[in-house]
């Protein structure tokens, strides 16, 4: 369960962000350099009371 940064409430979770594959994914780099495997799906939660949302990374399933 997350809370609002905002006022507290407790945020709804798990919308998809739509993009060209209708989600983003999160990739992983180190020292400038990106690797080929997924880190997890991009999220969003949100707040019903004051509408504030924020971004997290769901953690991938199974790693490529």
């Amino acid at each position: 369960m997350r809370k609002c940064l905002r006022c507290e409430a407790e945020m709804k979770e798990g919308y998809a962000l739509f993009g060209s594959e209708n989600f983003w994914r999160v990739a992983a780099a180190e020292d400038g350099k990106w690797f080929p495997r997924e880190i997890g799906k991009l999220s969003c939660a949100v707040c019903p009371e004051c509408g504030y949302a924020e971004l997290y990374v769901e953690p991938a399933k199974k790693k490529i």
